[in-house]
């Protein structure tokens, strides 16, 4: 016992002294708005697009091709993203991305045609599929296991936070200033972030030069002495040979084709199917996400303090999935318009509860490779919320209504809490490998 609670100790600093606060900094101070600037720049392009395509003529076609293209380029470069951050560090990486992103965010007005807008959403795609695997590298870099949910949560909440929000900043934006302005605003903002990455952040917690030894100490305890003092090589093969690596991948696809719905189809839902005004629609559209953002912080509370062992974090993960599920068909099946939304709004926030799940698995299942396990998951979700709402809109025609498209998207719920039984945190990639 006294080897094994060496092998974890970092030279001769005493962890039970305060820790220090520089990793909250990097996750509430910095992760948390890159994250929310990055998907504030996908909120600017959504709410502008009416504009866009009645300004330049686009045909309904010609702006969906655009909206996507986006999506399949940053789906399709999670995995490269991964790679580049385990080879460069997140530091680098990121501060990279962002002032990428940055510059194709402030060039989008300048478009012209529609070939130039889907090269630029394209390349937009490219430049963020960066940010995810960076930012959860930085969150198993600088988070002991014992905090690593508080510091997803902080992640998800950033990147959510533009659901509740993004859209009416948007839209004051838009008709205050022009739409236009919109894309400058982000793109300055964002690349004022990316430079204060590069000038705040380490790569590694001992390097950053505010840190106190206890919180060194207290960060890097909870990890192995290999993952500290080397970059291990992990073969393709490990991961692909992997029912795990398949599982993980497999559920966020299946947790993004719910959290599509919300994304994308809810306010036409709540306007069509449900007959709100388009007032109506703008609050209540939003509580869902309010909901997730509630999901996304208790958990991360709850998981740190009383569900530290992988199996309960299994159990809430399968848990969450199904009540999604379930409270998806109710809120489809209720006549009453305040009881669906709040039918609604516990669907949602349980696919919270699963986000942080997620991200947590992933630390734990690659350790050094958890930028390019949690690049592999992204990739499998974004593939599936690129067609998502092809997908959704074609289940909607078949069945002449809205219940088909939400059961079958019950069905993927459940798909994916079993899959949840065949991941295993606590045996992680390079162990099973080995």
């Amino acid at each position: 016992m006294a080897g094994g609670q060496a092998g974890h100790q970092v030279g001769s600093v005493d962890t039970r002294a305060p820790a220090g606060g520089v990793r909250w900094m990097i996750g509430a101070g910095l992760l948390l708005p890159v994250t929310f600037v990055m998907s504030m720049d996908r909120a600017a392009m959504t709410a502008a697009a009416p504009v866009i395509q009645k300004e330049l003529e686009f045909s309904v076609t010609q702006m969906s091709v655009i909206l996507t293209a986006f999506w399949w380029a940053y789906a399709l470069f999670q995995v490269p993203g991964g790679l580049v951050t385990r080879r460069f560090g997140p530091r680098r990486t990121l501060a990279v991305a962002g002032l990428w992103w940055s510059v194709f965010t402030f060039i989008t007005p300048y478009g012209v045609i529609f070939l130039g807008f889907v090269v630029i959403r394209a390349l937009l795609g490219v430049g963020q599929a960066a940010d995810w695997p960076a930012s959860v590298f930085t969150l198993h870099r600088w988070f002991p296991r014992q905090e690593q949910s508080r510091g997803n949560s902080l992640l998800l909440c950033g990147l959510y936070l533009g659901n509740v929000i993004g859209t009416p900043l948007v839209v004051w934006i838009m008709t205050t200033f022009g739409w236009y302005q919109v894309f400058h605003v982000f793109a300055v903002l964002g690349a004022i972030l990316a430079v204060l990455w590069w000038w705040l952040v380490r790569d590694e917690p001992r390097d950053h030069p505010h840190i106190t030894p206890a919180e060194v100490a207290h960060i890097e305890n909870g990890r192995p002495v290999e993952e500290i003092s080397r970059k291990a090589a992990l073969p393709w093969r490990a991961f692909f040979g992997s029912t795990q690596f398949w599982a993980i991948g497999a559920q966020y696809a299946f947790l993004l084709l719910i959290q599509g719905f919300f994304a994308t189809w809810l306010p036409t839902y709540l306007v069509q199917e449900r007959g709100l005004s388009l007032k109506e629609m703008g609050f209540l559209g939003a509580l869902p996400w309010v909901a997730m953002l509630i999901g996304v912080f208790g958990t991360g509370a709850l998981n740190d303090r009383w569900l530290r062992r992988w199996p309960g974090r299994i159990w809430l993960a399968t848990a969450g999935y199904l009540v999604a599920a379930a409270f998806l068909v109710l809120g489809a099946l209720t006549a009453s318009v305040p009881l669906m939304m709040v039918f609604l709004c516990v669907s949602l926030g349980a696919v919270g509860t699963v986000q942080v799940q997620v991200w947590a698995a992933c630390q734990d299942l690659g350790g050094e490779h958890s930028a390019t396990v949690t690049g592999w998951t992204n990739l499998c979700g974004n593939l599936i919320s690129a067609a998502g709402p092809l997908f959704t809109g074609i289940l909607v025609g078949i069945g002449g209504n809205w219940l088909l498209a939400l059961m079958i998207l019950a069905v993927a719920g459940v798909l994916g809490a079993g899959c949840w039984f065949l991941v295993h945190p606590e045996r992680p990639l390079r162990a099973a490998s080995s």
